[in-house]
């Protein structure tokens, strides 16, 4: 996953922040992004489209895609707390971070 800084809504530049790589691999992550994974399932299945909110999740949530207000396609989008454990900006609390140390410099 890559980082970069927002210069200019233009995009003139874009300035690398932080390249991390990213995987499951812990069993506790991946449980949880499963578990979001489980409950949008069993929201669709039980409630239907309309039911799906991003509220919902704690590591994953369905939002809509694009604009919004009225949008009809929805799509997984990492909470911003998960991102941040991800590239080491925080760690996910309980969490080792997603990088060791040795290996961020």
């Amino acid at each position: 996953m890559v980082s970069r800084i927002f210069e200019d809504v233009n995009e003139t530049s874009a300035i690398l922040h932080t390249a991390a790589e990213f995987d499951l691999d812990n069993p506790h992550v991946y449980a949880q992004v499963k578990a979001d994974y489980e409950t949008v399932r069993a929201a669709l299945q039980t409630s239907g489209f309309s039911s799906l909110t991003g509220k919902m999740g704690i590591l994953v949530q369905p939002r809509t895609k694009g604009a919004g207000h009225g949008s009809i396609s929805r799509a997984f989008y990492a909470r911003t707390t998960f991102v941040a454990h991800i590239l080491n900006i925080a760690a996910w609390p309980g969490m080792p971070v997603a990088v060791p140390e040795e290996y961020s410099a």
